[in-house]
């Protein structure tokens, strides 16, 4: 089969004079994807646990999520006249309750919930 400009011949690339499935590839993709996120998330856990700043949160919202029947409740909170939001998977809260939330100083973005954090990363 004849190579197009691009290496590609049927389902598989020429890279570094060695014919591979486009398959490998993609599942190679995935693999480091998820490592990435994966290893990403811990390092930002241990972080809050270290470094984060805890306040109070308000709990906006809370549904079922998925066919599994998890729950998940939104919290917003306040930094510097700005409102922040972020996400727990527990069917303890209700909407309206308060709750303790850590956050990065310089990117409240980052956000965990301090039970969260305290049963995960002790």
């Amino acid at each position: 089969m004849k190579k197009n400009k691009f290496g590609f011949e049927g389902g598989s690339i020429i890279l570094w004079n060695r014919k591979i499935s486009l398959i490998w590839i993609i599942l190679i993709g995935i693999v480091i994807h998820f490592l990435y996120v994966s290893i990403g998330k811990t390092v930002e856990n241990n972080d809050l646990e270290k470094n984060g700043i805890e306040t109070s949160a308000i709990v906006t919202d809370v549904r079922k999520v998925g066919s599994k029947g998890v729950i998940r409740c939104t919290y917003t909170f306040e930094v510097n006249n700005s409102i922040y939001t972020g996400n727990v998977d527990d069917d303890y809260y209700k909407t309206g309750d308060t709750i303790q939330v850590l956050y990065l100083k310089i990117k409240p973005e980052i956000n965990r919930d301090k039970k969260f954090l305290d049963r995960n990363y002790k």
